[in-house]
């Protein structure tokens, strides 16, 4: 799932985007300062990176957002054709818990009372009853298109937006060669214009680490992914028992399904990258 909600965040201290904890590396040179590389090179760098990421087999990332009122964070696996996300944020519903498994065109639900009536639009009188019980939703169902966006590869690829400027050699955390690029955020769905930065292991060019930041109306947004076990072994476990949203009786929640209930989201962005 992909909580686009920028525009709100900045506007109205909605929901936000993917971020969290980022490692800075040690960025200077043997003379002490950052070792810069030519535009070009971002520019290849940038690229490079995208390529690498669409290949993987398989990512585990932890995004996080803060600012703007309401802080996000998702802990995902992320595979060529499905994937897992747990999410947690502050809503008008309450705080939401939930969790999402991708599998071929239907995406498995389980989560908390607010996460039920803002997910998925059920009664207020019927989710606790359905706490902690899997419920499937087919493409085609009303939260589909919300909730299955961000969970692939593919998905992760659409959100490393970038318009490289800039490049230069750091370390990555574990002490090996890395590359940062530096550029700015395109506006996207109508928030400003942001700053932003990617740093890639060298070697490889798999992204280490995602962050963009972007202000509007005297409120900033941040938000971070980090990456790590790429092409480690995954498996995407179909939950057993699941209830099929169509029999819910669920109806659209003020806002849109998935709106935090505030405005309803803009669609996700479908980057050109």
């Amino acid at each position: 799932m992909v909580i686009v909600g920028l525009v709100l965040v900045l506007v109205a201290a909605s929901v936000a985007i993917p971020v969290a904890l980022f490692s800075r590396a040690n960025h200077s040179g043997a003379s002490g300062q950052p070792s810069t590389l030519p535009a070009s090179s971002a520019v290849a760098t940038y690229q490079q990176a995208l390529t690498a990421t669409r290949a993987a087999s398989s990512v585990h990332y932890v995004a996080v957002t803060s600012g703007g009122g309401a802080d996000q964070r998702i802990v995902g696996d992320a595979t060529q054709s499905g994937g897992t996300q747990v999410i947690t944020f502050d809503a008008t519903y309450g705080a939401e818990n939930f969790t999402l498994v991708l599998s071929g065109s239907t995406v498995y639900f389980e989560g908390n009372a607010p996460a039920l009536e803002d997910q998925l639009g059920v009664a207020p009188a019927a989710a606790p009853g359905l706490q902690g019980k899997w419920i499937s939703v087919s493409n085609g169902d009303g939260p589909y298109a919300v909730l299955a966006p961000g969970i692939t590869i593919a998905d992760q690829v659409q959100q490393l937006v970038l318009q490289p400027t800039s490049a230069e050699r750091v370390k990555a955390p574990n002490g090996s060669a890395a590359t940062r690029i530096l550029g700015t955020v395109p506006s996207q769905n109508g928030s400003p214009v942001g700053s932003g930065q990617m740093d890639v292991v060298a070697s490889s060019h798999l992204p280490i680490s995602y962050l963009s930041i972007a202000a509007g109306g005297g409120v900033s947004v941040t938000s971070t992914t980090t990456f790590s076990g790429w092409g480690a072994p995954q498996s995407v476990a179909i939950p057993s028992g699941a209830v099929a949203w169509s029999t819910l009786g669920a109806s659209v929640p003020a806002g849109g399904f998935g709106s935090g209930g505030g405005q309803p989201l803009p669609s996700p962005t479908q980057s050109t990258v």
